[in-house]
This record gives C-alpha cells, sequence and structure tokens, in this order.
C-alpha cells in the first residue's frame, strides 16, 4: 500500500477487506480498534446450553440460504436477547433495537456484545463459531453476563 502523506496511519478492515488509509492522527485518536483475544476474558455469568447437532444442521441450513442472520453476531445476539424478553416468539419489531447492541470484541471463532437497552437484565453476550469457525459459520450463543444492580 503507497502512503499517500506523510503523517498518514494505515488501517486495515477485515471484515470488509478494505484497506483505508487515514489522513490525519487526530481521526485516528476517534477510531476504537478491536480488542485482542488474549485480553478479553470469555466466562459468562450465565452459561447457555446447546445442542451441537442442533447446531450442526442449523449451520447446514443457513448453507443453504436459510436463517442468514445466524452468520452475524449482531443479529444473533438480537435476536437471543429479544428472545429473554418475549420467550413464546417475537412479532414484529424486535423489542432490543440493533442501536442497543455493540460489538466490543471479535476473531474468526469468538465474539462479545455488549447490550445496551433499559428492558433488558442481559449486559453482555459471549458467542462462538462451533461449527465452522470461518466468515461462513453460524454464530451461537454460549452464555451471558447480568447487569450488576
Amino acid at each position: 500500500m503507497d502512503i499517500i502523506e506523510e503523517n498518514a496511519i494505515p488501517a486495515f478492515l477485515e471484515s470488509t477487506q478494505l484497506i483505508v488509509e487515514l489522513e490525519t492522527v487526530d481521526l485516528y485518536n476517534n477510531i476504537i480498534f478491536p480488542v485482542q483475544a488474549k485480553e478479553y476474558d470469555i466466562n459468562p455469568q450465565v452459561e447457555v446450553p446447546y445442542d451441537i447437532k442442533k447446531e450442526e444442521n442449523d449451520q447446514k441450513s443457513v448453507d443453504k440460504g436459510h436463517s442468514p442472520w445466524k452468520l452475524d453476531p449482531l443479529l444473533s445476539t438480537q435476536v437471543f436477547v429479544s428472545l429473554q424478553l418475549s420467550p413464546g416468539g417475537i412479532e414484529g419489531e424486535y423489542p432490543i433495537e440493533e442501536g442497543n447492541i455493540k460489538l466490543l470484541h471479535s476473531t474468526k471463532d469468538t465474539a462479545v456484545v455488549e447490550v445496551k437497552d433499559a428492558k433488558s437484565a442481559i449486559k453482555f453476550v459471549y458467542l462462538q463459531r462451533l461449527v465452522k469457525q470461518d466468515t461462513s459459520g453460524i454464530w451461537t450463543v454460549i452464555g451471558y453476563d447480568k447487569i450488576d444492580k
């Protein structure tokens, strides 16, 4: 990559395969970089049980084009947390808005998502790609942390 300006700082965005060159250091100070896996403790307060056979079947279904939301840790979190509020199912809009969910950490096979919504007692959701550990793998919620009150 050619550096256009002497003080420019290169930033590589893995998720979009886009290479961006930042033109000023001031812009650099406003960017939040992902946390490294070794720095993030994946130890949920509440473990969510899963059935690996069901996850394998869900993966096959997604591979055929069904339920593409399972490929996104934010959408998987939105559905999971919304179902905690509406265990009978979701009709219409999700109770948890997409803007109230933030990806804090992500690697090829692990993700941590923060939930900031007054309706939910869940603060962090932990997800893993259990079947395929690449971009075609579905995300499974393996646990969560509750809000300390």
